[in-house]
């Protein structure tokens, strides 16, 4: 038998994250997953700020991240086309990228291969005492014991399999999880929108994109539908095809159909074309009823399952890890009440529900553009989108990709997402972010004098007081006080910037969130804080940390 701690199931990023998280804070983890080597299909492409500033602090360098992805001159910009070398219908940026958004995070969103971000993350872990990766694993069956949970693995090539024990069990085994179906868990949402087929080829594609640059082209032709996905324009490529499962399998997509459907959307022969890698994929929009049962923690795609529009499943799944393995660690080194564990799902959940919500409008705004192309009349489709060919300024095309922006421009939802807030998904501006210093948000960006950021400076597996200038009465030897203009330096006045007195505090979990604010120092912040932190670990909701 093997004894662990913590058992993740699931070794892609999400697994990982958990087991960098776990392994920060003195927890030994077994980490296994089904494949003996790591899948070298592209998947998932958009890393954003706040994965980025995950990675930094689990000491998995957020420059070299973005150094390895593609420049903005590559990858910051999305194109409605004829075909791929054709009439261009209209050009949109993809996401912030530019300069500007250094105003509030040192790390602006990168567009890389899912594998080139994986070799990051499991370089690191190579560093990690306490980790165990193991692959070609399944895990068969799990069941709560009076210390935990027992499991059974199949090893690829043992016949006998490995019983594990653990206290707890994160699994992060994708969107079909096994974890989740054996242990009866259902989802909500609608689980077949649309399906495609997945062509992953490598090709130089740089001279039939030279005129117009970017990461997602849109072919509309209507004898040639599909999408591009350029990971490196030099090198590696998507192409999704729709298809119908009731009438075409995988099989009918050999290397042949393949590099037609593709030269046809490309409206070129591509001499260099070579096909990696074919599967079908099932667009869902579905969200886990629970997020837990027992020891037993579902996160990533095992618990929800977004539409690609929006590259928003990899990245609420990283936060996913981060959030549940802090709490783990607390309770496993009996730091905190098990209750802890109970505010997991409300907090990520609540994400993800609107994430969900977010993706689904991106999805269907998505059709604007296809009618505006194609007109109200099926019989006349052809006629149609070759007038508007000829007609780039057409109004109702116009405003067909300027309703896109937003599906291209999820800022705030990749750095604004605030825990215990009650939000209306549809009230919610998804580009526009304004950083806020209160009960539940992450910590905003502070620039220090000299380094990046103020949360880079925090300790990154246990609670910190960060107080104003004039911050004695926090003193605290059983906690990290920082104190600005004595342990940070800050270019702008934080106490002002966060809408604190002189003597204000605020209290900062593991996970870079606000836990509690004082505007002011109260009579005794000693009892104050000792009060918060109780709280904080005795796992009550952010929404009943009130501000003292």
């Amino acid at each position: 038998m093997i004894s662990t701690q913590v058992l993740i199931i699931g070794a892609g990023p999400v697994g990982m994250v958990a087991a960098l998280s776990l392994a920060r804070s003195g927890i030994r983890c077994v980490l296994v997953d089904k494949r003996l080597e790591r899948l070298d299909a592209p998947k998932a492409h958009a890393v954003n700020a706040r994965t980025l500033e995950i990675c930094e602090r689990l000491g998995v360098s957020a420059d070299a991240i973005r150094a390895a992805g593609a420049s903005v001159a590559d990858g910051g910009e999305v194109h409605f086309v004829d075909v791929l070398n054709g009439t261009c219908f209209g050009s949109l940026p993809y996401e912030r990228q530019d300069d500007g958004a250094l105003e509030y995070t040192p790390w602006p969103l990168v567009n890389i291969p899912q594998p080139k971000f994986e070799e990051f993350l499991s370089l690191r872990l190579t560093h990690c005492q306490g980790v165990s990766l193991l692959r070609g694993v399944n895990a068969t069956s799990l069941w709560e014991v009076d210390t935990g949970v027992r499991a059974k693995l199949e090893v690829a090539g043992i016949d006998a399999p490995l019983d594990v024990q653990a206290e707890y069990v994160i699994a992060a085994d994708g969107a079909g999880s096994p974890t989740r179906n054996q242990l009866g868990i259902g989802m909500t949402g609608p689980e077949a929108l649309q399906h495609n087929m997945m062509i992953h080829f490598e090709a130089d594609l740089r001279a039939l994109t030279r005129a117009h640059p970017g990461l997602l082209y849109f072919c509309l032709s209507p004898d040639a539908r599909g999408a591009f996905i350029g990971y490196e324009r030099n090198r590696t490529w998507v192409f999704m095809q729709g298809y119908d499962p009731g009438r075409q399998t995988r099989e009918d997509f050999d290397d042949n159909t393949c590099k037609r459907l593709i030269e046809a959307a490309a409206g070129s022969v591509i001499e260099d074309l070579v096909i990696k890698n074919v599967s079908p994929w099932t667009m869902s929009a579905q969200v886990a009823d629970a997020y837990r049962q027992g020891r037993v923690f579902l996160a990533g795609d095992a618990a929800h399952r977004f539409p690609p529009t929006g590259g928003l499943g990899l990245n609420t799944g990283v936060a996913d890890a981060e959030n549940v393995a802090w709490k783990i660690a607390r309770v496993l080194q009996g730091r905190a009440s098990p209750d802890l564990l109970d505010t997991y799902e409300p907090e990520r959940r609540t994400i993800a529900q609107i994430n969900t919500q977010q993706s689904l409008t991106n999805s269907a705004k998505i059709m604007h553009v296809f009618a505006a192309v194609y007109g109200p009349d099926p019989a006349r489709t052809a006629e149609h989108y070759a007038a508007i060919c000829q007609n780039l300024d057409d109004p109702q095309l116009r405003e067909a990709v300027e309703i896109q922006r937003p599906h291209f421009d999820s800022f705030n939802l990749q750095l604004g997402y605030r825990y215990g807030a009650c939000v209306d998904p549809e009230k919610i501006d998804i580009s526009r972010y304004t950083p806020a210093f209160d009960i539940g948000d992450y910590l905003p960006l502070v620039k220090l004098v000299d380094s990046p950021w103020l949360l880079g400076r925090l300790p990154n597996d246990d609670f910190a007081l960060v107080t104003g200038p004039d911050g004695a009465a926090w003193a605290n030897d059983q906690l990290a006080v920082f104190t600005e203009g004595i342990n940070f330096v800050p270019e702008d006045s934080f106490h002002e910037r966060a809408g604190l007195q002189a003597n204000g505090a605020l209290l900062i979990r593991p996970d870079g969130h606000i836990s509690a604010r004082w505007q002011s120092a109260p009579e005794d912040p000693q009892a104050a804080l000792r009060d918060s932190l109780a709280s904080a670990l005795g796992g009550r909701p952010a929404t009943q940390l009130q501000e003292i």
